[in-house]
């Protein structure tokens, strides 16, 4: 296990270059559960964006994308025999500083993407970092809106719907899966804490998400907080 994660400035730098000049492009984060993919479809569906889920790139496309020597911190993550227990095998201030290192990583191949389409093109980001403020370096804050649901713990939301709970199988392949179980819970819990406490640093606008607000409320708040709308 690496005893330092980096972040990388010069990734930072190459990617604000593309990233700075995309005002059509809007970043929906938030811990699991606030309602990103929820919120992401209704404006995309209200406002005709197509949707760039991050989670599903991180986990897909770009672990065949990562290079070992531009993208060295996820390079190792992706070279791991089973990736989920190398990650938890982690302190929590392993896991954070790994996860900050990532960011510059990520944006470095979601510059790459967004090279390919239009300068003005629209998008909406849906997720997939959990330090937001490293992310602000290269991507304008204003472009971004942080969803909070306080009030539920990770336990909830992580039995709140099937798909969700079915993730605890993945656990039974791991060494002392409850343990396992309870820290991913405990580090999902800080992940939550962290976007809030980094989105607030950075002066990215945060929507809380309260349980008796309809999908279109939220939405509206959202898209007034992006100045999709008046």
């Amino acid at each position: 296990m690496p005893d330092k994660f980096v972040i990388s400035s010069a990734l930072l730098e190459a990617a604000k270059a593309t990233l700075a000049n995309r005002p059509q492009v809007y970043w929906l984060v938030g811990g699991a559960g606030s309602g990103k993919s929820t919120i992401c479809q209704a404006l995309g569906n209200q406002f005709n964006l197509p949707i760039y889920d991050m989670d599903a790139h991180i986990y897909g496309d770009y672990h065949g994308r990562f290079s070992p020597t531009r993208h060295p911190i996820n390079s190792q993550w992706a070279a791991a025999l089973n990736g989920l227990a190398w990650l938890l095998e982690m302190s929590w201030a392993e896991f954070d500083a790994f996860n900050q290192a990532a960011v510059p990583e990520y944006l470095d191949l979601l510059a790459e993407d967004l090279e390919k389409l239009p300068p003005d093109d629209g998008l909406l980001i849906d997720g997939g970092i959990v330090n937001t403020a490293v992310a602000a370096r290269a991507f304008p804050a204003s472009q971004m809106v942080c969803l909070s649901r306080p009030g539920l713990s990770s336990r909830d939301v992580w039995q709140e719907t099937p798909a969700r709970l079915e993730m605890k199988a993945m656990f039974d392949y791991l060494p002392e899966p409850e343990a396992m179980w309870q820290k991913f819970l405990e580090f999902d819990a800080k992940i939550s804490q962290t976007i809030l406490q980094e989105s607030q640093t950075a002066n990215i606008p945060i929507c809380v998400r309260s349980e008796t607000d309809s999908v279109a409320l939220l939405a509206e708040r959202v898209a007034q907080a992006l100045r999709l709308i008046p």
